[in-house]
């Protein structure tokens, strides 16, 4: 038991001992966690996941309806992977639930992320919400996210990421993300691999599950125009924002009426931190993996970002090497932060910003989301 939410999170946030899905899903049922939530909506995907949740959560806030979202990881403050309305739990709330839960915690032998699943279902049981947006963590099929029951599930694309994992084929990675396309529940993507594609239509099949596939117009041109429902609208944003707020207004649109201003009002308002976030001179994009440096490298060349210098810092778990090749005409400088999975650089990356900020216009910190929000709380605290 714990007094302190310092105390209660710092040893949440040490528990890295996992287990089998199937072992998880004997957890659930054993302590008779209620999965049956209301209009699940669940999400998975390399790349977009957390942009497409709180798309979905401010699209359907527009109408009044409250949402409660489940995302990782979190940027500034643990609590905010558990949140209503956009607001994350509360201290008090939290600190009561983990010692609520302690004791299966403590027998089970619990990781960081199972305890927060089954907070996530403790907290969410007690509310009366409309709607629940869950993210997954890693893959789909074995996520532990994966022991709700849904009612639509979402896939934002499929790339390269935690194929130790997930396997290192495109499609052994489709195979896992469809995981979450459970009977009769409809499946939404904006997935652009035909071979991919075509294998969603198959599960869906299987499943007796509706395919939506959402195409993304071939726009290069900032801002963004975007058609939907015989509207035009312009997204000043990342370019791969496109594709997360298409894929959010097909899902939303499904389940309620949405009106243009609504969607003006989302547009306008969007914040998701850590997302070519601008503070000055100084971007930060937590690009980490190939993917998302692809994505990145057209947000700069279509924001025609002048002078650009990079930070860079990745995790070992992710392919390191790769993002540096497709960032090799940029001036890039190695960093390290602290973090035991850190690739580590021969420099911190406080003195890194410094010295690029010297030698450049502009300073992109990329490589790790871990790594971009430790620099976002220092850059925001300096």
């Amino acid at each position: 038991m714990f007094n302190t939410i310092k105390e209660a999170l710092s040893f949440i946030e040490s528990q890295r001992v996992k287990r089998s899905f199937e072992d998880f899903q004997k957890i659930v049922d054993r302590y008779h966690f209620n999965v049956n939530l209301k209009n699940v909506i669940h999400v998975a995907g390399t790349n977009g996941k957390g942009s497409t949740v709180t798309f979905i959560k401010d699209l359907l806030m527009t109408q009044g309806y409250h949402v409660g979202t489940f995302t990782s990881p979190y940027i500034i403050k643990h609590n905010e992977r558990i949140a209503v309305d956009g607001k994350p739990i509360s201290d008090l709330d939290l600190l009561r639930l983990i010692n609520q839960l302690y004791p299966i915690i403590e027998k089970e032998h619990l990781s960081m992320f199972e305890i927060d699943t089954l907070i996530m279902l403790s907290y969410f049981n007690e509310l009366d919400l409309d709607y629940h947006v869950i993210e997954c963590g890693i893959g789909g099929l074995n996520d532990k996210t994966n022991v709700i029951q849904s009612n639509i599930a979402v896939i934002t694309n499929i790339g390269y990421d935690h194929q130790f994992m997930l396997g290192n084929t495109l499609l052994d990675i489709a195979c896992h993300k469809a995981g979450i396309i459970k009977e009769r529940v409809p499946l939404f993507t904006t997935e652009k691999n035909q071979e991919i594609l075509t294998y969603f239509q198959k599960v869906c099949k299987e499943k007796q599950s509706t395919f939506y596939h959402v195409e993304i117009p071939d726009s290069h041109h900032y801002p963004y125009p975007i058609s939907f429902k015989e509207n035009d609208y312009l997204l000043y944003l990342p370019s791969y924002q496109v594709d997360n707020l298409l894929l959010a207004l097909h899902v939303v649109s499904s389940l309620i009426e949405l009106k243009r201003g609504d969607i003006e009002s989302v547009i306008e308002h969007f914040i998701w931190p850590c997302r070519f976030e601008r503070f000055g001179s100084l971007y930060l994009d937590g690009a980490h993996n190939i993917n998302g440096i692809m994505a990145l490298i057209q947000t700069i060349k279509e924001r025609n970002l002048e002078d650009v210098g990079i930070v860079f810092s990745s995790l070992i778990d992710k392919d390191g090497t790769k993002m540096l090749e497709l960032l090799k005409n940029y001036d890039v400088m190695l960093a390290d932060f602290e973090d035991e999975r850190s690739q580590g650089g021969h420099i911190s990356y406080q003195e890194a910003i410094s010295i690029m900020k010297e030698k450049h216009k502009n300073v992109v910190v990329t490589g790790s989301l871990h790594f971009v929000s430790t620099v976002r709380q220092y850059v925001i605290s300096a």
